[in-house]
């Protein structure tokens, strides 16, 4: 399609800019979606619907086809004013999350061309085959990479409660948890997808959970059933991993991908042609099994027959009148089959299927299962794949939609679900944004600095540890800003040199690779993964692992250096938080510096040059006091202000976390030293990591706490020891956050922390639309917008105090 098909189909009437992605599509993936995105872009930017330069777009729903809509918007129009995703959920690609269902960019493209490819091939937002939550971590990890560098920012836990277009073409975004004033954009991209399945509120779990299906089934029931209903990918898929014995979905998609079936691939493919004829109505399972069946090889039925679960029941329904929908997967449908015939040839009669039965009293969500015709029985389990509930989730748009052709009639790439292409405009506007292809190594260049670097930990007299390596211990701050793998060799054991664990599972998780050599390969995997465990880090999803594995003899290269095990890890540890410290000065400098890089957070020029004073003036403080620089970058990574601190908690401190949870948190307690009143400075003693005579505070850049996104209740549930928090990445209004009235005081008693009274607790304040806004117009504005929060402060605690006093009374 043109440019202008491309917007003609994707607008709403009556609507200038209103524009709808994917969310009425018929062939639904991830790649699929990805590509609309693309299209849609590449089409808005070709027919002049955005102002590169300050222009404002909103983009609702952070799916595949949301988040891939933001970030080449945001790479292709770094001039934008606004680019904001809304997404309801705490986190995008929520789904798909920790997901282990299988993904494959193509899979639903064979037998074409090139379907066996894992790469998606996308120009942005590329990505491989693989469990759901990997993709997701991937992707997430590009937009993220994205949002701290531009002007995209991300509005997670937003509801979007209603879009209200105008006669002129700008449109207001309302949301559930404050007022639309300021949410006015040029565009709207309404990208809400499809939602959960429906009918989830009983025993059937979402397709996105872990499947218990992935392991085998034990129970003291005598032949116990597992029911499954649904004709769409979703209940193929949940059929197959039923009938077959403990496998993970991804291991049953690349068996079928690699099966050889030899003559019947051509006769499958003639049938598959003559299904979407004009006018077919064929019954393809009853084609299977007249066409297919004397041709597969004898080595696909082994294959099949051989992976079957035994001792179970399976029973496959569906309402419609024929099992297998031309419209889904054909390896799904041609899996299916051959479980069908395996299972019927060897006689285990252990699969019952049942078409064009209605439920006899409604959806069966737990107990019996009644079907017309036939007697009610109770499964081990239940998995009722009957469509996604697109009701609810399209309900906030329902009436804006109303006259949108495409909620009404198939759009027309829903003719026959084929993914779709790149358009030629979008190949070429996206091409220039592809990473570019790694050099071939040239075999004549001698080795250096390519290599990995190689260090050994041996051990030393009298229980010291002996460090080896080309960079010395002063320099190992270089181990992380070199580019270069990292292999360690350690002789130790996991117990023998425990003080070093939190030093090592730190260097290697934020190392640009990094393997473990070891003969005590469960003690250190065991120890290492601990460490680098989710729930230690300032959020989700960062991919932090140190791959440990077999000894392997090796020749050490540079100096040896015998040290003490805590002295040689509180060394290697001083050096790295110097070398954090160096790489968040440049992030800096490129934020508030001349460049102005964009981070989401527009900042007004002359206050920008206030923030890079007041930062050289801590850097030099930071620089020349290892305990402060190690106090002041911790608690940006972190809400937890032990004293003593935890080794294990710096292992989230370092080259991973830069960027996403340190660069807004340093620039926010900043803004509020320059402009609060109360001009704070890091600080040397617990607590907090800023401090101004009596007045603590804690700037904080976590993205989860507890392993709990970020919001306003666990914010004001978690345990702060100062008398200020300031939490870069939470988006509500200070107002939201109001705390409840401390009763283990008296009213009387001197404040613990800081200069607030014991009858407050923390004032927190979260970066939401008022500071961001404060930040752009430039210092007086901050200033009036932060006593506001003091005037309000006042205004709240003051009755309350009055109330307790005349309770009192």
């Amino acid at each position: 399609m043109t440019p202008q098909q491309i917007i003609d189909n994707a607008r709403i009437p009556g609507t200038q800019s209103i524009l709808v992605l994917g969310s009425f599509e018929k062939r639904v993936t991830v790649y699929a979606q990805q590509v609309r995105a693309l299209n849609l872009v590449d089409a808005m930017l070709s027919e002049n619907l955005v102002r590169p330069e300050g222009g404002k777009v909103a983009i609702i729903g952070g799916g595949a086809a949301g988040i891939t809509a933001a970030v080449a918007l945001a790479r292709t129009c770094p001039g934008l004013d606004k680019l904001d995703l809304f997404e309801r959920s705490p986190v995008i690609l929520a789904l798909q999350h920790g997901s282990r269902r299988f993904l494959h960019p193509h899979f639903y493209d064979w037998p074409a061309v090139g379907s066996n490819a894992d790469a998606a091939g996308l120009p942005i937002m590329n990505w491989t085959a693989g469990p759901a939550g990997n993709v997701a971590a991937s992707l997430r990890a590009e937009f993220e990479a994205t949002r701290h560098n531009s002007v995209l920012t991300l509005h997670a836990d937003n509801n979007v409660t209603n879009l209200i277009p105008s006669r002129l073409g700008p449109i207001r975004v309302v949301v559930d948890k404050r007022s639309a004033v300021g949410r006015i954009y040029d565009i709207v991209i309404l990208a809400v997808g499809f939602g959960l399945e429906a009918h989830l509120d009983g025993e059937t779990p979402s397709y996105w959970s872990p499947s218990g299906l992935a392991a085998p089934i034990h129970t003291q029931l005598q032949n116990p059933i597992l029911f499954v209903s649904g004709n769409g990918d979703g209940g193929l898929v949940d059929f197959l991993m039923a009938a077959f014995n403990a496998l993970e979905h991804h291991e049953i998609g690349a068996m079928l991908m690699d099966l050889d079936l030899g003559p019947a691939r051509a006769e499958l493919e003639a049938i598959e042609t003559e299904a979407w004829a004009a006018g077919a109505d064929l019954d393809l399972l009853a084609e299977y099994r007249v066409r297919l069946g004397p041709l597969i090889p004898a080595l696909v039925w082994q294959e099949i027959a051989g992976r079957l679960r035994p001792g179970v029941h399976v029973h496959f329904h569906t309402r419609e009148p024929r099992l297998l929908r031309k419209t889904s997967a054909l390896h799904n449908r041609l899996g299916v089959y051959l479980v069908l015939e395996a299972d019927r040839e060897m006689g285990n009669n252990a699969i019952t299927v049942t078409t064009g039965a209605e439920f006899d009293g409604g959806i069966p969500k737990r107990g019996e299962i009644r079907i017309v015709g036939q007697a009610p029985f109770e499964p081990l389990r239940r998995f009722l794949r009957l469509g996604p509930d697109s009701v609810s989730n399209l309900e906030p748009f329902k009436d804006i939609l109303a006259n949108y052709p495409g909620a009404m009639n198939p759009p027309l790439s829903a003719i026959r679900p084929e993914s779709p292409s790149l358009t030629a405009s979008a190949a070429a506007r996206f091409a220039g944004l592809a990473p570019a292809p790694a050099a071939e190594p040239d075999p004549l260049a001698p080795p250096g600095a390519a290599g990995p670097l190689i260090i050994g930990l041996s051990p030393g007299e009298a229980g010291a540890i002996v460090w080896s390596s080309e960079v010395g211990l002063d320099d190992a701050g270089q181990i992380w800003s070199g580019g270069r793998n990292v292999a360690l060799h350690c002789s130790i054991s996991a117990i023998d040199a425990a003080p070093l664990a939190p030093m090592l599972a730190r260097l290697g998780a934020h190392a640009t690779g990094f393997t473990f050599y070891t003969k005590d390969v469960a003690g250190w995997r065991t120890g290492l993964a601990t460490l680098c465990a989710s729930k230690g880090l300032p959020g989700p999803d960062l991919e932090m692992s140190c791959l440990v594995t077999e000894w392997q003899e090796v020749a050490l290269q540079g100096p040896a250096v015998e040290l003490a095990a805590p002295v040689l890890a509180a060394t290697v540890q001083v050096r790295l938080d110097r070398e954090v410290l160096r790489q968040l000065h440049a992030i800096l400098f490129d934020i508030l510096g001349p460049a102005a890089a964009q981070i989401g957070w527009p900042i007004e020029p002359a206050f920008r040059q206030r923030l890079w004073e007041r930062w050289n003036q801590w850097q030099a403080a930071l620089t020349a006091d290892d305990s402060l620089c190690r106090r002041f970058l911790r608690l940006l990574t972190s809400q937890e202000d032990r004293e003593p601190a935890r080794e294990s908690a710096l292992v989230g401190l370092g080259l991973k976390t830069l960027r996403p949870f340190m660069t807004k948190s340093t620039i926010f307690a900043l803004a509020f030293a320059v402009c609060s009143g109360m001009p704070m400075s890091p600080a040397d003693v617990h607590p907090g990591n800023l401090a101004y005579h009596a007045m603590t505070g804690h700037s904080c850049g976590v993205s989860w706490i507890n392993e709990r996104m970020l919001g306003t209740r666990n914010a004001m549930d978690q345990t702060w020891t100062t008398g200020v928090v300031l939490l870069s990445q939470l988006r509500q209004a200070v107002q939201m956050i109001e705390g409840d009235l401390r009763m283990d005081r008296s009213m009387s008693d001197a404040p613990a922390i800081g200069t607030i009274a014991a009858s407050e607790g923390p004032l927190i304040i979260g970066a939401d639309e008022g500071f961001v806004a404060a930040l752009e117009v430039g210092e007086l504005e901050l200033r009036a917008y932060l006593q506001s929060i003091f005037r309000w402060r006042t205004e709240t605690v003051t009755p309350t105090l009055e109330e307790v006093a005349d309770d009192a009374a």
